[in-house]
């Protein structure tokens, strides 16, 4: 109260229809992305409103993860391994993890076997598996960490003349 006026402040409500937003604007860029809009044309797009870098971190870490799940699912691993995203949509990094969903007892194949396969499977589309600093890949996975997924950038076809 302020010299016998009772003050409402605006500013959680208005907080909260800010990030109401950014939640739909993101939900727009997922919609864009999956009918064919290129991550660089919807970053061009929501340059006014989200620079670029963010949108592009975020639009990759959403196609990685959508391609990890593919994957995963055609090998019939989906119920061993997951991908999730780390980050809060719109701020800071958006990295990809792999994770085993599953008990590890119930998983009656050796763990570096799998692994292998699972490397195996991923690297042609690209996609490897950090080899964490303390322990082997599958190591971490047993242990219930997560193993970040990156995708290899994709060399550029050298030009010879003639």
């Amino acid at each position: 109260m302020v010299l016998g006026v009772t003050i409402t402040s605006a500013t959680p409500q208005a907080v909260q229809a800010f990030l109401d937003e950014r939640q739909g604007l993101f939900r727009a860029f997922d919609h864009d992305l999956k009918h064919g809009v290129s991550a660089n044309e919807i970053a061009r797009m929501a340059a006014p409103a989200v620079s670029r870098p963010v949108v592009l971190a975020y639009l990759n870490a959403k196609e990685l993860a959508a391609d990890v799940h593919r994957i995963l699912r055609s090998a019939r691993l989906e119920g061993i391994f997951g991908a999730d995203i780390t980050g809060e949509i719109g701020r800071g990094a958006r990295v990809v993890h792999l994770t085993l969903v599953v008990d590890p007892q119930e998983i009656e194949r050796d763990q570096d076997t799998l692994v292998m396969h699972l490397a195996d499977i991923l690297l042609p589309e690209g996609i490897r598996l950090d080899t964490p600093e303390q322990s082997s890949i599958a190591e971490a996975l047993w242990d219930g960490e997560s193993v970040r997924l990156r995708r290899q950038k994709r060399q550029r076809a050298q030009h010879t003349g003639s």
